[in-house]
């Protein structure tokens, strides 16, 4: 039977009950003889909850059901029962719609079988008929077949639905929840700081101290009107507003608020509402407060209001992550006092929305797949692996825990793991059994005030299930610096009187029965990114003296891995999502030394370019560590391919997916790849391929090289740096300016010509002397005229205060012989190996690197250039050199030196004779290209035949090199399978 059969049949059934049968169909009959069979012949799963899941209660109303694919809820749809009209209710609509955009899901269906209605649960008030995008009787259903199979599975997982809307204009661009109420923190907070700061004076509170009383006050609001959505409270706030304005506004309404406080503080009992509360002295206006609790029900501009029993504790921690990152701008807070100091009437404060204060922490909001993915593979494994007494006492701690969405998250775990246990959902799990958990469980610790009470409220928030008293979580979540701690002499040697202001955090003292018992059994979380330079002085001589790993220009998130590590107990496992650079980079060498004497990595994902914290660029991973050591089961790895330029939610999904991406390389990873030198994120075939290829060729570049250096830093390129133009424009004698090469111009086999800059170079060539000041002027006249009208730009160069430089010297000059030899070149940054030949005389700035080969090296330069620019050194390259943004790789010494180059014997004649064949096909291919530099970007048919007979020539090349190193057929075909070259 075709699916129209069926649903003909459908109504047919329908269009046979006489009206006291008709009257007798209630929802739940209505549900399961017309509604569910309807949508199981559009093709739904309606028996199985993973594709079609009955919804929880809220004091909004009750929705139905979740349409959901791959776990992700689609469509929420409410049902009533056939004799009802729906039109007559237009409140359904909006108790479905209010749900589903709470949820973040776009499309909402009201439905009593004989009439359903598609809404799209994003549209903007006051038009709920604009916001019908389907409107069907059930006489509509086969003439209109096409529009209703839009709800079929089949479509919506292609998209369709979206794409009919938006063909039409009925799918808007997204305001979500957490953005739409965000929004409404932030004019609440500046509402509330103009108030409080205006009419609090004589209680002499400073900026800091207005924020206190503020964020008490957002976090009472949202646990309020938490409680009120859940069921838990009749609509407190809505019905003292009501009796408020019933009483023709007579007095403050803060005195009512403080009243609820009060009341709320006798039923809950929790840090949120303290005996000796701010707010009783605190006064704001009656209008202020007005319009603050009526923001709390409705959502400006919108058709839905807020449903806080709909909107998961975690997405309110996202919230509030955000809302930490706005502070008020400090030009309007100095100009305000001065304002007040001179009697003047001080200006409204305005927020900044910018993430000032967070991005000075180095905190970024961590989107929710990361939590997922790194809660469930610390305490997802711990459950896994561990007896249920052991889970019952697992200790989880978040050192820097922002507004708490890694233990909002693993609490989340351990409910659904004890509801399990008990034949429960998570839902059924009343206080009781609830709080036990979170008590025992769950801690954190960060820097930030606002952040501890933020964390405690969305944690009491996910705690809450009824009117009772509710536990203090100020032994749970703490306000402390996670790295800095010590006796008061030690930190007073380090920071002096202040040193209280560091908030130390003691582990032994702060948790000391966890501690006691080998310290926390996970620790999770995002730990904040500081570089070097921005660390105080002070900070920097403490971390340094107390973790192994703060050594060189380290990035403060390399402590807190060593802390994390510290911190767990044997066989506990951590898991942080931070930047990935220490794998390689020189400063990350004492870190993955104490990593690999003291962990293991369990699993790791590296998102190479792919910006997971959207503007703030980070190369970043997620690393699963467990502290143990001699494990040789292998490391799960899961690798993104580069310059995907991927958005955060795309990313995201193929996170969350179990089905294998072309974005993702998924190999297995040997732990013999990670040692103290560098850590080469490899499938281990790669590796063992180019580590085989050292032995076979044990001669590093390094061995052959008189030099490997970066070029000149002038310290002020404006000034030293000169185009054509403006050298001859100035008259400066041609013996100071040399011809200046940088990044760009340096590219694959390429001449060197019509280099467009010069470098004012005011040294001894020969000698590398700086020039005299007396000698400057009698000899080079022009050049120093030049410099003096500049000298005003050469100051500030710190450098130069703590030396004997001259004022007119470069910040490093390097050694000017090594430019005017015969060299081989590389721009600093390049997708691939792009290395050609200066036959002497280019001068070149920081982004190209140079190679001067040993007098005793008998190998020609040429010889050398055809194996660096050979398909197997990019491959070997690839390998081991860390990744940068847009699919480019950095050529730098570091990494440049362990190049294995094969040496000849040139008393071998066919060893002599590969060498020569090698360094004629180089000869080639830097004559084709010399010829091509003129008509490179004219089309021509000169201009193609070259092209064609390059492409040869660089195939030639691989394949000699391949000869020269030994390589099987089965080896040149993976390599050339790995790279995508494109050659010009």
């Amino acid at each position: 039977m075709s699916i129209e059969e069926q649903i003909s049949e459908l109504i047919g059934k329908y269009e046979g009950l006489d009206a006291r049968r008709l009257r007798q169909f209630n929802e739940e009959n209505t549900k399961k003889d017309f509604i569910l069979p309807l949508f199981r012949h559009l093709g739904w799963d309606v028996t199985n909850s993973d594709e079609v899941a009955a919804e929880e209660k809220s004091s909004n109303g009750r929705v139905d059901y979740a349409f959901k694919i791959g776990g992700v809820s689609k469509f929420y749809l409410e049902a009533k029962p056939l004799r009802e009209d729906l039109n007559q209710r237009p409140d359904w609509a909006k108790q479905v719609i209010t749900y589903a955009e709470n949820k973040g899901v776009t499309w909402a269906v009201l439905t009593n079988f004989k009439q359903l209605m598609v809404f799209n649960a994003e549209w903007d008030k006051p038009a709920l008929e604009r916001a019908r995008f389907l409107n069907l009787t059930y006489q509509e259903y086969l003439p209109a077949f096409r529009k209703l199979w839009w709800l079929s599975r089949d479509s919506v997982e292609k998209g369709v639905l979206d794409e009919e809307a938006r063909q039409v204009g009925a799918l808007k661009p997204k305001l979500p929840v957490e953005k739409s109420l965000l929004d409404q923190l932030l004019r609440w907070r500046g509402e509330l700081f103009n108030q409080i700061y205006q009419h609090n004076k004589d209680r002499g509170l400073d900026y800091l101290q207005v924020d206190e009383p503020i964020q008490q006050f957002i976090n009472r609001l949202i646990f309020i009107r938490s409680t009120e959505d859940r069921g838990i409270e009749e609509n407190r706030l809505r019905a003292t507003l009501h009796q408020w304005r019933d009483s023709g506004r007579k007095g403050e309404l803060v005195e009512r608020m403080r009243a609820i406080f009060h009341e709320f503080a006798t039923l809950y009992d929790s840090d949120l509402f303290p005996v000796l509360d701010t707010w009783d002295s605190v006064f704001v206006e009656s209008d202020t407060i007005e319009r603050i609790i009526e923001g709390s029900y409705e959502r400006p501009t919108r058709l839905a209001g807020y449903d806080f029993a709909a909107i998961d504790p975690k997405v309110l921690g996202a919230i509030y992550e955000q809302y930490l990152g706005y502070v008020a701008q400090e030009a309007k807070k100095r100009a305000t006092e001065q304002a007040r100091l001179l009697g003047f009437e001080a200006p409204a404060f305005e927020l900044e929305a910018r993430r000032i204060k967070r991005k000075q922490q180095g905190i970024y909001y961590t989107p929710e797949f990361v939590v997922d993915y790194i809660v469930k593979e610390t305490v997802g494994r711990f459950i896994k692996e561990h007896s249920y007494n052991d889970i019952f006492n697992i200790k989880i701690l978040d050192p820097a825990c922002g507004s708490g969405s890694f233990l909002i998250r693993a609490y989340d775990e351990l409910l659904h793991y004890h509801a399990r246990q008990q034949g429960k959902s998570p839902a059924e799990l009343d206080q009781l059994e609830r709080r036990p958990i979170l008590l025992r469980n769950i801690f954190g610790v960060d820097l930030d005030r606002q952040a501890v009470e933020i964390t405690r409220l969305s944690l009491l928030l996910s705690c809450v299930a009824k009117r009772e008293i509710l536990p203090s979580l100020k032994d749970n979540i703490r306000e402390g610096n996670s790295l800095i701690s010590g006796t008061e002499e030690e930190l007073r040697h380090y920071f002096g009187d202040d040193w209280q202001d560091k908030k130390r955090f003691n582990w032994g003292q702060e948790f000391e029965d966890i501690m006691a018992n080998g310290g926390f059994d996970v620790v999770i979380g995002n730990p904040p990114y500081v570089e070097f330079k921005r660390l105080p002085s002070d900070i920097k001589a403490a971390l340094e003296a107390k973790f192994q790993s703060a050594r060189g220009k380290y990035d403060i998130y390399i402590p807190f891995l060593e802390q994390g590590i510290r911190l767990l107990k044997p066989g506990g496992y951590l898991g942080f999502i931070c930047p990935t650079m220490f794998m390689k980079r020189d400063y990350g060498k004492s870190l993955r030394s104490f990593l690999i004497n003291n962990s293991t990595l369990r699993s790791f994902v590296d998102f190479a370019d792919n910006q997971v914290f959207g503007e703030a660029t980070n190369y970043v991973g997620i690393f699963i560590f467990q502290k143990i050591s001699n494990i040789t089961s292998p490391c799960v790895c899961r690798v993104f391919e580069p310059n995907l330029s991927l958005p955060t939610e795309e990313i995201g999904k193929i996170m969350l997916s179990d089905e294998s991406r072309d974005e993702v390389e998924v190999f297995l990873l040997n732990m013999t790849q990670l040692n103290e030198s560098a850590w080469t994120i490899a499938p281990t075939d790669r590796f063992e391929f180019c580590n085989e290829l050292h032995k076979r060729v044990s001669t590093p570049l390094s061995e052959l090289c008189d030099a490997i250096w970066e070029g000149i830093a002038s310290g002020k390129d404006q000034v030293f740096y000169l185009n054509l133009e403006k050298a001859h424009v100035s008259k400066m004698e041609e013996s100071l300016l040399h011809p200046l090469l940088r990044g760009k111009d340096v590219s694959r086999w390429s001449p060197l010509n019509n280099i467009p800059f010069r470098v004012l170079y005011p040294y001894d060539i020969i000698t590398g002397e700086p020039i005299s000041e007396a000698d400057f002027k009698v000899n080079f006249p022009h050049a120093y005229e030049y410099l003096v009208a500049n000298r005003e730009q050469l100051k500030g160069r710190k450098y130069f205060d703590t030396t004997t430089k001259l004022w007119y010297e470069l910040w490093c000059e390097r050694q000017p012989t090594q430019f005017l030899g015969v060299k081989i070149l590389t721009p600093e940054i390049s997708k691939h190996n792009n290395f050609t030949l200066d036959f002497g005389g280019c001068f070149f700035n920081t982004k190209v690197y140079g190679l001067i080969k040993r007098d005793s090296v008998a190998e020609d330069y040429k010889y050398l250039l055809g194996i660096l620019n050979s398909a197997l050194l990019e491959y070997y390259y690839q390998t081991f050199a860390p990744p940068k943004a847009g699919g480019f790789y950095a050529y730098k010494t570091t990494y440049l030196r362990d190049l294995p180059i094969r040496r000849i014997d040139f008393d071998n004649p066919k060893d002599k004779k590969t060498h020569d064949d090698l360094v004629a096909l180089v000869d080639r291919m830097l004559e084709l290209n010399k010829r091509l530099a003129p008509i490179r970007n004219t089309p021509s048919s000169e201009r193609d035949e070259l092209l064609r007979e390059i492409k040869r020539t660089d195939t030639e090349i691989d394949q000699k090199v391949y000869e020269l190193y030994g390589l099987t057929e089965q080896e040149k075909q993976i390599i050339e399978a790995s790279l995508a070259k494109t050659v010009f």
